[in-house]
């Protein structure tokens, strides 16, 4: 009871043995490539080594039997060392020659030597009983190998041809018991390698036919599978999105309007006891809640129109710095509210670039708003602009907390809500930086972002804007 699970083991270690090799191992992965006479020419590779092996094995067996049956006749070591330049060429062939149907022309090559030289053989041995052997067992051989029937049978029929020229003019008649026996195997071995071969020949065909049927019936299965994967990868990004903005709605609206409808309520009862000075205070709350939720509401916008392809741009030259001037008037009792410092020194000559106006207004304003916003008290903004090559690099650099690796990887997606938090109560959305990149590439530009998180290293964050320049105008 013993023996039997080692005689187990040892068999399954012996298949897997078997299907590490290399013809085991490719027809294990078997891809059908389009064409009929493209697999040919795979399975001509695959199968080298087994029709490969007549042309260093076969004859060697006929080393002590031609020079003891024909001593003089010079044809014989000639053709059999010719086996072996041929093996040795094929295999060279293989290795140096790029030709896509390779393998299926060297194959025909060593089809027509093989079969060929031994029909030669065989008629000058005057059809030898143990040359007839040899002949019948390559003209198998032949029926198996990889090859068109055209080339199967062609080669066949010149073989035959010669050997019965070299019989007839050697005089074999055949009319022995011996040699009759012999023909008799040398003909019944054609027929079957000619029925086998055509029996090959169509199974051949009809596995390659189901086998590619099959491979793009799997490949449209893992197309389908992919589209699945992304269209559910889309849906939850919708989903994600969905939720995002369903947030969006519930607080960051929900919050303003709580908040003025308590105003209005303060000034609908208690209006006539309200001091002017009050009154306008609570009048500046109500305008500032209705604009941030106008930005939140614009914001939501532009994204849908970036990514419908609803924006128009009209790409021409510009100047940069007069742009950079309009943004930082506009939020100049911003940065004097957080006594913030901005450095920036215009160029004695114009920085041209090529960008749509409006959108590179909205791309400063976002990041100079974010400089600001991300800001501590009494901290400083530096801003500068330089060339390299053929396009102007726009920096803008805080010092605020920094952004960590983690924030950046995700820092230029719809809704991403950062670790660092602005400094003076301001609100964000999440959805700036998202369109600051959607309108940079829509200008054939690039924008990223520099920071390092963490103690001994320079706080703050730099964004760059690279934007195509034109030669600079005196």
């Amino acid at each position: 009871m013993i023996v039997i699970p080692q005689i187990r083991q040892y068999y399954q270690q012996f298949r897997t043995a078997l299907r590490a090799g290399t013809i085991f191992a490719a027809l294990g992965n078997r891809v059908y490539p389009p064409t009929y006479l493209e697999e040919i020419n795979e399975q001509c590779r695959i199968f080298y080594p087994l029709y490969a092996a007549p042309f260093f094995v076969a004859w060697l067996p006929y080393l002590s039997i031609d020079p003891l049956l024909f001593p003089n006749e010079p044809l014989f070591p000639a053709l059999r060392l010719g086996l072996t330049i041929v093996g040795i060429s094929s295999f060279v062939l293989r290795k140096i020659w790029n030709h896509p149907s390779k393998h299926r022309y060297i194959s025909l090559g060593m089809l027509y030597y093989l079969i060929v030289a031994t029909g030669v053989l065989t008629g000058l041995s005057k059809a030898h009983p143990s040359y007839i052997g040899g002949y019948c067992f390559l003209i198998t051989v032949l029926g198996a190998m990889p090859a068109q029937l055209f080339h199967l049978y062609t080669s066949l029929v010149a073989s035959l041809l010669v050997f019965a020229g070299l019989c007839f003019a050697n005089n074999v008649h055949f009319d022995t018991p011996t040699l009759q026996y012999s023909l008799q195997d040398l003909i019944s071995t054609v027929g079957v390698t000619i029925l086998l071969s055509y029996g090959w020949s169509i199974l051949r065909r009809n596995t390659y036919e189901k086998g590619r049927a099959l491979q793009e019936s799997n490949q449209r299965i893992q197309d389908q599978h992919r589209e699945l994967e992304a269209q559910n990868h889309d849906l939850f990004s919708m989903n994600h999105e969905k939720d995002e903005l369903i947030g969006i709605v519930s607080h960051d609206l929900k919050n303003p309007l709580a908040g003025i409808k308590g105003v209005i309520d303060i000034l609908r009862t208690d209006d006539e006891q309200l001091s002017p000075d009050f009154r306008q205070k609570l009048l500046m709350q109500v305008n500032g809640g209705i604009e941030r939720m106008f930005n939140i509401v614009k914001n939501l916008l532009d994204v849908h129109q970036l990514e419908s392809g609803m924006v128009g741009y009209a790409i021409v030259p510009m100047d940069i710095e007069p742009h950079i001037e309009h943004i930082l008037n506009f939020y100049s009792e911003s940065v004097e509210a957080k006594r913030l410092t901005i450095h920036f020194t215009p160029q004695s000559s114009p920085d041209l670039v090529y960008a749509d106006e409006q959108a590179l207004l909205q791309v400063l304003d976002n990041l100079i708003s974010n400089a600001i916003k991300y800001s501590p008290l009494g901290k400083n903004i530096f801003i500068g602009i330089t060339r390299h090559g053929e396009s102007v690099h726009i920096h803008i650099r805080d010092e605020g907390e920094g952004i960590s690796a983690s924030d950046q990887a995700r820092l230029f997606t719809k809704f991403a809500r950062l670790s660092a938090q602005p400094t003076g109560g301001e609100h964000s959305t999440g959805l700036g930086l998202s369109i600051v990149k959607k309108l940079v590439e829509a200008m054939n530009g690039e924008v990223w972002c520099e920071s390092e998180v963490g103690e001994g290293l320079p706080r703050g964050a730099t964004f760059t804007i690279s934007l195509p320049s034109i030669v600079s105008v005196e």
